[in-house]
């Protein structure tokens, strides 16, 4: 028989796994955002913006219940929001590159 702490070391080593496949997907969508972004971009600048996402979906999947960690449909949200916001990121450190 399981103790309850077996189970809650399973429980909590489950959550850690699906925290990594959503950071995984992620990086590799970021990633793939910085590889068509202008080459003017610095990059010091792509990995701030790396950086920067990938530190909001840290504390996303932290707030969020495992069952909400494992909806297919509201990880591919919180994928495509992620994107959009490496996107929008892109374009205020280009703007910034040409105010200064």
């Amino acid at each position: 028989m399981h103790s309850s702490k077996d189970r809650l070391n399973e429980r909590l080593k489950f959550r850690e796994s699906l925290t990594k496949e959503i950071l995984a997907d992620i990086e590799y969508e970021v990633d793939d955002v910085l590889t068509w972004a202008p080459e003017s971009l610095t990059e010091k600048d792509r990995k701030a913006i790396r950086d920067e996402v990938i530190a909001q979906t840290r504390h996303v999947t932290d707030a969020l219940s495992t069952e909400e960690l494992q909806n297919e449909g509201a990880r591919r949200a919180y994928t495509c929001r992620a994107v959009a916001d490496a996107r929008y990121l892109i374009n205020v450190r280009m703007a910034q590159g040409k105010k200064g």
